[in-house]
């Protein structure tokens, strides 16, 4: 018999029938979905927002006709009280889209998985199509940025507004050498989740790869997807998951998941530009609720969303982590809770006045966040030459963050005119610019790959 459908073309329907299958579920299935938690105003004002998905029901939510839940354990939940709920607060606010994108050597392959000497086969340019394609389609609220990883992770274009440099962007990812082909997936997802760390309001990461996470054999990092999953918790971000290939990895449907984010399978740059834009029009219908949180003991919280009045059940509980300063079991704040701010306020005008009577000898830099850490520490500039990397042999050696180099960057320091100067050779970036040589200044922010840490002049003349 003779075939008429080769292998390209029944990929190519495979893919459509998928998305179409996408469609569908969204449109019929009669649910409420929590897609991101917002814990930052927490502390301030007890208060969290969350972002809503409707889907197979068409009515607009109040605080009469929605019920939020909240509960320590996930299983016993106790109803919270609504303060605000907004429509197309996405639209008016804006979203910040991640865009991570497969840099390994499959993506240097055709559609159908065959070497190709053809650029424009290549799953890679089709990719880059769809992606500088979204980029102009954004709104003027919209921000996006855009990294890449292989046995590296790699900043492309840093959190931007400006849409016009993505394309321009774009045309610096290059095929990767035989050493940097792997595929680094699960080291990169927590890396791109720490970029949002400054960012509000909703974000979402969307994670393009044709494959399974493949490390390079000789690395020493230890990854798995948990590390992701719990980044995109603490974080507040929404992880959706375009497989762009017939090998995927069985764990990003749990980070999906877990963060509130979807799963979709691609085919063409056509499937790839639908579903990106499918990603933002799902975001820009979300509605936004603001409730009191509850103050139960523990620093996980369970919640959940339903609609009794339109017959749409809870779905699937989200978690948030609390911190200790709500985590007393008390349904109210007493008055001993003002010792959580007084002391911590009295201890810093302590060092305050302690820093103003002596001077200080010695800079610093303190490291805010990286790959795998979420604690300030601070390390001290003793030296004319500070190496600090990845490597055990640098001078401030930074683990956990599998696209920082072993040398990452040098802070040098004259003595004669009392400064430190930043040396690095690429992927460093102070205050959001790239730089290659910079005299530092005073709370000046190094981005090393990820890895963030501030600088702290201390030699700086003290009255």
């Amino acid at each position: 018999m003779k075939c008429l459908y080769n292998a390209k073309t029944v990929f190519s329907i495979a893919g459509a029938l998928l998305l179409f299958c996408n469609t569908l579920f969204f449109a019929q299935e009669k649910s409420l979905s929590i897609t991101q938690i917002d814990n930052s105003r927490l502390v301030s004002t007890q208060t969290i927002r969350l972002y809503l998905s409707i889907h197979g029901e068409s009515f607009s939510p109040d605080t009469q006709n929605i019920i939020v839940e909240e509960s320590d354990n996930g299983k016993d939940f106790k109803k919270v009280r609504l303060v605000e709920v907004t429509k197309n607060a996405n639209q008016s606010e804006g979203i910040s889209f991640f865009l991570l994108l497969d840099n390994s050597g499959s993506m240097w392959d055709d559609l159908e998985g065959k070497a190709t000497s053809d650029p424009a086969m290549t799953r890679m340019n089709h990719a880059k199509r769809a992606i500088a394609a979204f980029s102009q389609s954004l709104g003027v609220h919209d921000r996006l940025a855009l990294a890449t990883f292989n046995t590296q992770y790699t900043i492309v274009q840093p959190m931007t507004s400006d849409a016009a440099s993505i394309p321009l962007a774009l045309e610096g990812v290059t095929r990767p050498a035989r050493e940097e082909g792997y595929t680094e997936l699960y080291g990169s997802i927590p890396t791109a989740i720490t970029s949002f760390t400054e960012v509000v309001g909703r974000k979402a990461l969307v994670i393009l790869s044709d494959g399974e996470h493949l490390s390079h054999p000789d690395s020493r990092l230890d990854f798995t997807i948990k590390q992701g999953i719990d980044a995109a918790i603490r974080e507040g971000v929404t992880c959706y998951v375009v497989n762009f290939g017939s090998s995927r990895d069985n764990t990003l449907p749990d980070l999906a998941d877990a963060s509130g984010g979807v799963v979709f399978n691609a085919a063409s740059s056509q499937d790839l530009s639908d579903i990106y834009e499918r990603i933002r029009s799902s975001i820009l219908d979300e509605w936004a609720i603001r409730y009191i949180a509850s103050m139960t003991a523990g620093d996980r919280r369970y919640v959940r969303v339903s609609s009794p009045s339109n017959k749409i059940p809870s779905g699937p509980a989200r978690v948030y982590y609390s911190g200790g300063v709500l985590g007393t079991g008390m349904a109210r704040p007493s008055w001993f809770h003002l010792f959580a701010i007084l002391l911590p306020l009295a201890a810093w005008l302590a060092l305050v006045f302690c820093k103003l009577e002596r001077e200080t000898t010695d800079a610093e830099i303190r490291l805010l966040y990286g790959a795998s850490s979420g604690q300030t520490r601070a390390f001290t500039l003793t030296s004319a030459q500070t190496v600090i990397g990845g490597a055990a042999s640098s001078d401030i050696t930074i683990a956990g963050n599998p696209s920082l180099k072993d040398n990452a960057a040098t802070v040098v320091f004259d003595k004669t005119r009392a400064r430190y100067t930043i040396v690095a050779e690429s992927g460093v970036t102070v205050n959001n610019k790239p730089v290659k040589n910079r005299v530092l200044e005073d709370g000046d922010v190094i981005n090393m790959a990820g890895t963030v840490v501030v600088f702290d002049d201390r030699k700086k003349p003290v009255k």
